[in-house]
């Protein structure tokens, strides 16, 4: 585990040593701050049946937060070292394909949640424009924050794939764009006239349907199966075509 935290620290400080995380972070926050210009706006003018947690997390901007974000974060993870010839160099040290691996993710994991910290402020902003009075019920908050991390492990998974498949950034980017507006969409399916088992299965894979529900305080073990099982999926191929490239090697 040494050496899992040894790279861990490594890709973190290349995050910050570059303008990457930087730019991220102001286009989050200026995205979020729109997201929540128009919410108090739509509030003010008429009430409504949602939750604030619902409105906030289960949002437009908040998705696009969600598709835009784990592409950039992922994309030059693997793909710039297969630029530069150093992952040549890294396969040749104890280190583990799984560590190697996991340490990447974990790096772009901790990035993308330091990113969501100043939301916190932001449901409170949110329950005083809604004129919520009650007290803070922590099982919708705590399911809102948990749909942003497990949303952003799979997505994040399936950018350390794309980015293991190419030398490209911008195209290992354009893939998992590609993939995770798929995956979303996919989802979406729920909400027309399916039937019977088909509706079971679009329902089970609905990206907004889990977030809605986990913003309402309601968490169903197959949520968090479904997400860390599909993100173990992706990172396990990940693992494989690193492997494979140490063979080629």
């Amino acid at each position: 585990m040494s050496a899992v935290w040894i790279l861990f620290r490594k890709e973190m400080m290349s995050y910050f040593y570059s303008p990457i995380a930087y730019i991220i972070g102001v286009c989050v926050l200026f995205l979020n701050g729109v997201n929540v210009t128009q919410i108090v706006k739509w509030l003010s003018q008429q009430p409504s049946d949602y939750s604030v947690f619902q409105v906030m997390f289960a949002g437009f901007f908040t998705w696009i937060v969600f598709l835009i974000v784990p592409p950039v974060l992922t994309m030059r993870l693997f793909a710039d070292e297969k630029r530069m010839g150093t992952i040549e160099s890294l396969m040749t040290t104890p280190l583990r394909d799984w560590e190697y691996v996991m340490a990447k993710f974990l790096s772009a994991l901790c990035l993308y949640m330091m990113l969501w910290l100043p939301t916190v402020n932001i449901v409170f902003v949110l329950r005083h424009f809604a004129h919520d009075t009650a007290a803070l019920e922590l099982g919708p908050l705590f399911g809102g924050y948990l749909g942003v991390l497990m949303t952003g492990m799979l997505f994040l998974s399936v950018g350390c794939m794309a980015s293991a498949c190419t030398r490209n950034q911008v195209v290992a980017a354009v893939i998992t764009f590609a993939i995770n507006t798929a995956i979303f969409f996919v989802g979406l399916l729920f909400f027309m006239d399916a039937a019977g088992k088909l509706r079971e299965v679009f329902e089970y894979v609905s990206l907004y349907g889990h977030m809605d529900e986990l913003c309402r305080g309601v968490l169903d073990w197959r949520r968090p199966f479904f997400y860390l099982t599909s993100a173990a999926f992706f990172l396990v191929m990940t693992q494989r075509i690193v492997q494979s490239r140490q063979w080629k090697s």
